[in-house]
């Protein structure tokens, strides 16, 4: 706290100060205090999940990885750029494996960027359903919240 010259702050004004200070750091996340290893491992769990749950029989519990607010972009073969709700892109999914041929994806060459709560997983991905294969790239969004990690946004492209 600042005075004027010659003057001093009273001590209402620094026990509210030191009160609010006391209040704010009581009622801080959870998460800031976890260690970094712990939030290391549940973002590696989050990213294998995002593979491993990516099966018909475990689609649904796959769904709970993203936010509410999810949000997918991806490239199109004319140039151009498809976006996607939560809804639309896991309708998708979910029309795909109801059409019974088998599906699935494989990520290679994953890097994770882990900043605090915030984390960017870039990779390169094989996706197939039937006989057919399909490679492109991705970029995953996540965030930490006192739940734990989930993505925040996807953009991938075949088109690179």
């Amino acid at each position: 706290m600042i005075s004027a010259p010659g003057t001093t702050p009273s001590l209402s004004r620094l026990t509210a100060g030191t009160l609010a200070t006391v209040v704010a750091l009581a009622l801080a996340p959870a998460t800031a205090a976890q260690p970094a290893a712990d939030l290391d491992r549940s973002l590696d769990r989050l990213v294998a999940d995002y593979i491993d749950l990516y099966t018909r029989e475990s689609l649904p519990r796959w769904r709970t990885l993203f936010l509410p607010t999810f949000t997918v972009a991806s490239t199109t073969a004319e140039g151009g750029i498809s976006v996607r709700t939560l809804e639309q892109f896991y309708g998708a999914q979910e029309r795909g494996f109801a059409a019974g041929q088998p599906m699935g994806e494989r990520l290679e060459n994953v890097r994770v960027d882990r900043r605090g709560r915030m984390a960017s997983v870039v990779a390169d991905f094989v996706f197939w359903q039937a006989a057919d294969t399909t490679r492109g790239r991705l970029m995953l969004s996540a965030i930490h919240q006192r739940d734990g990690w989930r993505f925040h946004s996807l953009m991938f492209s075949y088109h690179d």
